[in-house]
């Protein structure tokens, strides 16, 4: 075979060389490996800024004005998303294509977030992890500020509304959020309830710092607290929490289940104890499926990696709560959502009498 120059094309082909090209192939390796580094080019174009320049058209004559960039890089990227399909070549210059419209959505960057940018750090070192040259928390770190901003997005999306339903006409004046994360859920209901005052809680300063900026942004800084504080040690928390009349405690509790199920019951009676005027305590906790959809086997991998304690499904919840002696009046949920959880209205008063 000659080539268009007239140069000699030799073509070489064994049948054990395209066996072991078909099996890498048929594997879905291929797939994997271009997966990984979509997902890391998404979540760059999002960190960086440059997201915000293709949602607005980018012409091709401003490219090379971009202020803070690599040119030549930028070039490059902007190439590879157009082979992946996720940006348009046009005569003008650059948009999102209906692809990447989709996967840059608020819920999409938030769900990638949660991976790449909060547990990216974690799954990077997963050799580590699992030889024992590394230890989470301690060597390893998630990123708390990323984690309370994302989970802050997909909170307003998802659940909300739920807090919402389970909190009307019950005549709170205060609620505390323990493991506040980013604020969502104190900034929504103070938003919402003009009247309400917040208090939350992380062990993140990194999340803390979010929760007040999204405070600040939505106008509602007047009316709560963040304090850097220990969900699971009520004995430390400011004196403030002590008005509080309605406590929540979302996807943390079940991260005390590394100390048996008795030291959870005794964190929620404590949590009653601790809190004299408290009429309601909703326990919000993640459904873990073991299931290869939705990223359920995505979260499990995070729990496992991080140590913090697998979640528990409904069934295994209700027995804790009855040990702790704080019946449970409503179960809300919310099929369709990431994360998908249950939300575990309790009546705090019985350890009290």
């Amino acid at each position: 075979m000659r080539t268009d120059t007239g140069d000699q094309l030799v073509e070489l082909k064994t049948q054990p060389q395209l066996r072991d090209w078909q099996d890498f192939q048929l594997s879905g390796m291929p797939h994997l490996i271009s997966a990984m580094h979509l997902c890391q080019a998404v979540h760059a174009l999002a960190e960086t800024g440059l997201l915000a320049e293709l949602r607005a058209g980018l012409r091709r004559e401003d490219v090379d004005a971009l202020s803070g960039f690599d040119i030549e890089l930028v070039r490059g990227l902007l190439r590879y998303l157009v082979v992946r399909g996720v940006v348009d070549d046009l005569p003008d210059g650059y948009r999102l294509s209906r692809r990447g419209e989709l996967l840059t959505t608020e819920v999409s960057l938030a769900r990638l977030g949660v991976y790449a940018g909060a547990y990216g750090t974690v799954t990077a070192r997963m050799g580590d992890l699992l030889t024992g040259k590394a230890r989470y928390d301690v060597d390893v770190h998630r990123d708390g500020g990323a984690l309370g901003r994302h989970c802050a997005t997909l909170f307003s999306v998802f659940h909300s509304d739920t807090i919402r339903t389970a909190t009307r006409e019950r005549g709170i004046r205060t609620l505390l959020d323990a493991g506040c994360g980013g604020g969502q859920l104190l900034i929504d209901a103070c938003r919402r309830d003009g009247q309400l005052t917040g208090i939350g809680l992380d062990n993140s300063a990194e999340a803390i710092a979010v929760a007040e900026k999204l405070a600040r942004e939505h106008g509602v800084a007047d009316r709560i607290q963040f304090f850097v504080a220990d969900a699971f040690a009520p004995e430390t928390w400011p004196e403030v929490c002590r008005t509080a009349d309605a406590m929540c405690i979302v996807s943390a509790l079940h991260e005390h289940f590394r100390h048996g199920e008795a030291a959870v019951a005794e964190l929620l009676r404590s949590y009653a104890r601790s809190l004299p005027d408290l009429t309601m305590l909703l326990v919000g906790e993640p459904e873990l499926l073991y299931e290869d959809r939705e990223n359920h086997d995505d979260f499990l991998l995070i729990h496992v990696l991080t140590g913090q304690g697998l979640p528990r499904d409904r069934n295994a919840w209700l027995p804790v709560f009855a040990q702790a002696g704080l019946p449970c009046r409503h179960i809300y949920l919310r099929p369709g959502a990431g994360p998908r959880l249950c939300f575990y209205d309790l009546d705090p008063t019985s350890p009290r009498e």
